[in-house]
Order: C-alpha cells, then structure tokens, then sequence
C-alpha cells in the first residue's frame, strides 16, 4: 500500500507486522514520520532507504519496531512509530546529516525534531518527531 508518493507502508514496518496487519500496519506508524520521510525524498531528490525486505533488502527494523524487537534501545521512537532510520542514496550519512542541519528550519517544519549523533549512527540517519519543546534539532547520543 502506498502511503505517500515515493514510500509504501512495508517500509515502515518488518515483516512480521505486515504479515499480520497487513495495509493496517499503518496504524503503528506516526503521519508525522511518514510526512518527514517524503521531505527527505523530495528534498534530496534521491532515493531514500528505510526498510526494503519487501523488495529483497535485509532492512527490517528501520522504522516500526514491535515489542520483543531486540535491535535499539527499548524506549527507542522507532517503538512509539515516531522514527526511522534511513540512507539517502549516492551521500555518505555524515553528508545527508550536514545537509539537514544547513537546512534546519525547513527539516523542522517538515515535522524533524531529532536526529542521532554521526558518533553512533555512522551509516545511517536517525530522525524522528519528538516533541522536544526546542527551537532547534536535537541531536541525541553525544
């Protein structure tokens, strides 16, 4: 099922939810996340890789992450459907990050309220929404 113009809801969640809830898994995951993750495809102009086991990648816990999910920390926004983490295809994540904090403001409005420290998320970027009462993107992890 698409959920917006570039993204499916598979990308969003692993594959056990979709078994089970199939185009209802989109009851686990935020508008908001769904929204900021076609900013990033729209912004960037490229592809952005969440979760693609369904098309035969080996990303299954990038966005949703149900109870009994052992990858991340266990009070993690991917568990609330209120982050992912992703790849912008053709950047390095260090790049995709300096790209967004240039652009803080836009990213913001879009509904991006944190990201993860390039310290621990070294291959990937972790954003989510947050509410986190800033003016500013917090960065997490540092």
């Amino acid at each position: 099922m698409r959920v917006s113009k570039n993204f499916t809801i598979q990308e969003f969640v692993p594959p056990e939810i979709y078994e089970k809830w199939g185009n209802r898994s989109i009851w686990f995951i935020r508008p908001q996340v769904i929204e900021l993750a076609q900013f990033y495809r729209d912004h960037f102009d490229k592809p952005v890789t969440i979760n693609n086991w369904a098309t035969g990648g080996g990303f299954n816990y990038r966005g949703f992450r149900p109870p009994g999910c052992t990858v991340g920390a266990k009070l993690s926004q991917h568990r609330f459907g209120n982050g992912f983490d992703c790849s912008v295809s053709g950047l390095t994540a260090d790049e995709a990050r300096a790209e967004i904090m240039a652009n803080a403001a836009d990213f913001m409005d879009a509904g991006l309220t944190t990201l993860e420290s390039g310290q621990f998320a070294k291959t990937w970027i972790h954003s989510d929404c947050r509410t986190t009462g800033m003016d500013s993107i917090l960065i997490v992890g540092n």
